[in-house]
């Protein structure tokens, strides 16, 4: 099989990758691998059982299209004061921006047009004069409040505009590695339950998440691929 870019992972970063190759005019051939379901067939047997049952071969809440986020509140952070890391590695005006852009897409797919976290009363006064008092920042910070219902809503809309412009999403399948020759990533092997076959590709992003950390490590050491991390930046 052969793509343009192949994408590991239907999380919200590969989801936002694809979308925005689309939105760049690209006619690229794309492909995302992922493991678990499409939204529209995700199901927890927990709200029967009462108990979670350790669903095999992965977790229908963490696993599939969306990823952890589906089944959340689905809240929103609109400021780069919260959060990872990404300010301190592309900047913070930057990283903002890209927060804005990306709440621009969730409203077009029907996020709620309201913000919490953005009220000034005099209670929050008082906790602030409080915070400085004590030597700390208070952050504000803005919070869209999508709902469990609404996100799974707004992500199989996005599913869907995905699917309708020409994205190829191999549910079910699982990258089990890469393809390198000579430090080149090719493309990966994937799994589909039953055989296991290549797909290459110019352009390879893997976008596992918090789930697939542990896998890509792995992959890295195996690979000798080296990694940057927030610790090495500091030194640079």
């Amino acid at each position: 099989m052969k793509a343009d870019v192949v994408i590991v992972g239907a999380g919200p970063a590969g989801i936002f990758t694809a979308i925005e190759i689309l939105r760049n005019n690209s006619t690229k051939k794309i492909i995302i691998v992922e493991k678990g379901l499409p939204i529209e067939r995700r199901r927890c047997p927990k709200h029967k059982t009462l108990k979670c049952l350790n669903c095999q071969p992965y977790c229908h809440i963490t696993t599939g299209f969306a990823g952890a986020g589906a089944f959340s509140d689905g809240k929103l952070s609109l400021s780069c004061e919260v959060g990872g890391d990404l300010p301190a590695l592309i900047g913070e005006q930057k990283t903002q921006e890209l927060i804005d852009y990306t709440d621009q897409i969730y409203l077009e797919f029907g996020a709620d047009q309201k913000i919490e976290g953005i009220a000034n009363t005099e209670e929050i006064k008082e906790i602030r004069k409080r915070a400085i008092a004590a030597g700390l920042k208070l952050v504000d910070c803005p919070i869209r409040h999508l709902g469990t219902e609404k996100a799974q809503e707004i992500y199989l809309g996005l599913e869907r505009y995905l699917i309708d412009n020409g994205v190829e999403i191999l549910f079910e399948h699982e990258c089990s590695n890469l393809i390198l020759k000579d430090s080149r990533c090719e493309g990966v092997i994937v799994f589909d339950g039953a055989r296991s076959f290549e797909i290459f590709a110019d352009h390879t992003i893997v976008a596992t998440g918090r789930r697939g950390a542990d896998w890509l490590e792995k992959i890295c050491q195996e690979h000798k691929i080296a990694r940057l991390v927030f610790g090495d930046l500091k030194s640079l």
